[in-house]
């Protein structure tokens, strides 16, 4: 062998030992950051809502929780620091309540907008019959292709797992796609310019959702697949973030919508609204006096004056009923 080529073998060993480690920690740094999403988000779980229940909010909360065990596992198999099935069991259960219930929070939401029990269901039955078409195959095959007859599992599961990387993902297109939709539908219906900018900012944030899943497909069929998981935990911990984005404008929706005659929508068993209720002007002269910080003088003099006045002449009663309710703080 000549001298060129050990020094040519040297540096090819050489290079592909930076660019592992470089691969090793762009998927510790990737899984670090989205620990630290999931972290958040279950704090958030239970500072936002009002009451710790319903779908919606335990969806979010299984989500957000899966994405730790679902790091931890893939680090576990990636760094071969356990060598049996255990990583793979707990992955793939944290897969589950990750992918699946990312897919129940998107249909959770539907039922703010939508109103027709057969989309609804018909939802759900889509998420119920994927859960059962691509999740049980795709943990059969991945725990076949760790075990002691991989080479016979391997093959398929290196397929299948593209195909339900795509299921999934029109899966929530399809949610993202029915609720933008109706959102579109519900706010071109209210005559004020403002709601513009709401609807814009929702059909972003649902179009960046639809975008970061498909990077996940691109990155996985460039055959990355250490990348390919890893980043699916960051961008899935991103996407329930902006979760509660989309949850912040419904409530900015429904405080316009109380300035109109529409009926606004109820977001009372989701979050805790009593702030934003606390913002608006009262309607009675004790919280008025209250939300003033203020005694309530007037009202109680205004009181004994057309007390007063009633008891001689019924017509000045009238007169002055009449003033004090113009005289109301609106």
């Amino acid at each position: 062998m000549s001298s060129t080529g050990v020094s040519g073998s040297t540096f090819g060993l050489a290079e592909r030992s930076v660019n592992q480690f470089a691969e090793k920690t762009t998927l510790a740094c990737l899984i670090a950051i989205a620990w630290y999403n999931a972290i958040e988000l279950i704090v958030l779980c239970f500072t936002t809502f009002k009451r710790y229940g319903g779908c919606y909010f335990w969806c979010l909360l299984i989500a957000s929780f899966s994405i730790i065990p679902f790091g931890l596992g893939y680090l576990l198999i990636i760094y071969d620091i356990y060598t049996n099935l255990f990583p793979v069991a707990m992955e793939l259960i944290a897969w589950v309540g990750m992918v699946t219930g990312q897919s129940l929070v998107l249909w959770s939401r539907l039922h703010l907008v939508v109103h027709s029990p057969r989309v609804l269901r018909a939802c759900l039955a889509m998420i119920i019959i994927d859960a059962i078409l691509f999740h049980i195959p795709a943990s059969v095959l991945e725990l076949g292709s760790h075990s002691n007859k991989s080479a016979l599992f391997t093959p398929a599961f290196n397929i299948f797992e593209r195909i339900q990387l795509v299921a999934f993902s029109l899966q929530e297109a399809i949610l993202s796609a029915i609720y933008s939709w109706e959102a579109v539908r519900l706010l071109n219906l209210r005559p004020r310019g403002h709601y513009r900018g709401t609807l814009l900012q929702l059909l972003i944030v649902n179009l960046a959702m639809i975008l970061m899943d498909a990077a996940i497909i691109g990155v996985q069929y460039s055959g990355f697949f250490d990348i390919h998981v890893t980043l699916k935990a960051l961008v899935y911990s991103i996407k329930l973030k902006l979760e509660y984005a989309i949850l912040g404008k419904l409530v900015h929706f429904t405080e316009m919508s109380h300035s109109t005659n529409s009926a606004p929508t109820d977001l009372s068993d989701f979050v805790d609204l009593s702030f934003h209720q606390n913002n608006q002007r009262p309607a009675d002269s004790d919280s008025q006096a209250r939300f003033l910080g203020t005694p309530d003088m007037s009202f109680d003099a205004r009181a004994r004056t057309s007390s007063k006045q009633s008891s001689n002449d019924p017509r000045i009663s009238d007169i002055s009923a009449t003033g004090s309710s113009s005289n109301e703080i609106p």
